[in-house]
C-alpha cells in the first residue's frame, strides 16, 4: 500500500456474493490483541509481499485460529462469521489475502537490516517499551489519542519520519560545531547571519 493510502486510514473492499465487506488497517488501539495473532502469520510467510494460494492454504492449515483473530479485528465479521467463510476456501483465502494486503506495512519489512545493525540495536534496547515510541512521537508534536488512533503502518512510518530526522539534525549540528571550531570568528559571523534571514 501507498503512503497516502496508510495515512489516511483507507480500507479495502471486498466483494463477495453481492455482499460489499471493509477490510480495515489495524489501529494502535488493538495493536496489542493483533501482535498475539499476526505474529505467528507474520513468521509463517517469512518476508512475502505476493501471497500465492498455495502459501495461504498452507498458512490456514497451520494457524487457522490466529488467522480468524486476525481477521475478526480488522472487519465488522465475528469469529463465527469467518469460520463459516472459511467453509468455502476461496472466499477464505480471498478475505486473508484482502487482510494480509491492507496490514501490509506489519507484514512485510521493507528494509532489511544488516546483523550488525540487528546486533547493535538489540545490546541497547534492553529497557524499550512502548511508551518510549509513543515519546518519541508525543515529542514531535502528536497526542496519545492521535496516536492510539493511528494504523500500524501509520505509527511505523511517524516513527520513521522522525528518527530520519533526528539523524539529519544532528549531522548538521556536528558540521555546524565543527565549522566553528575551524572558522575565523568574522566566517563563522557570515554563517550565523545566513541562518537567521
Amino acid at each position: 500500500m501507498n503512503d497516502f493510502f496508510i495515512a489516511a486510514n483507507r480500507s479495502l473492499n471486498l466483494e463477495i456474493d453481492d455482499v460489499s465487506l471493509e477490510v480495515r488497517q489495524i489501529t494502535m488501539s488493538q495493536f496489542d490483541l493483533w501482535v498475539g495473532a499476526a505474529d505467528p502469520i507474520k513468521s509463517a510467510l517469512g518476508n512475502v509481499s505476493d501471497y500465492s494460494d498455495e502459501i495461504l492454504n498452507k498458512l490456514m492449515q497451520k494457524h487457522l485460529i490466529e488467522c480468524v483473530v486476525m481477521l475478526q479485528l480488522i472487519t465488522d465479521l465475528d469469529h463465527q462469521a469467518i469460520l463459516k467463510t472459511a467453509e468455502d476456501q476461496d472466499v477464505f483465502i480471498q478475505l486473508l489475502q484482502t487482510g494480509l494486503k491492507a496490514n501490509q506495512s506489519y507484514f512485510v519489512d521493507k528494509e532489511q537490516k544488516s546483523k550488525r545493525r540487528k546486533k547493535r540495536t538489540e545490546t541497547n534496547d534492553h529497557g524499550s517499551t512502548w511508551f518510549d515510541s509513543f515519546q518519541l512521537l508525543i515529542s514531535n508534536g502528536h497526542s496519545h489519542e492521535s496516536i492510539m488512533n493511528m494504523t500500524y503502518g501509520a505509527f511505523k512510518l511517524y516513527s520513521e519520519a522522525v528518527v530520519k530526522r533526528e539523524k539529519q539534525n544532528i549531522a548538521t549540528q556536528s558540521n555546524i560545531i565543527r565549522m566553528a571550531h575551524h572558522a575565523a570568528a568574522k566566517q563563522f559571523k557570515s554563517f550565523v547571519d545566513e541562518l537567521k534571514e
